[in-house]
């Protein structure tokens, strides 16, 4: 009993983990957080 909710523990905490890092990546671009310096070789001339 105590293996199953530890593994139903680990299951939930994995999806909800990987829910909030999904979101939380999403976010941060398209509200501008983030914004990574563009490369010389690639920013136009």
């Amino acid at each position: 009993m105590k293996k199953i909710l530890k593994k139903a523990a680990v299951n939930l905490s994995a999806k909800v983990l990987k829910s909030f890092a999904i979101s939380t990546s999403a976010s941060a671009c398209s509200v501008s957080f983030y914004q990574p310096k563009e490369p010389k070789c690639l920013r136009e001339k």
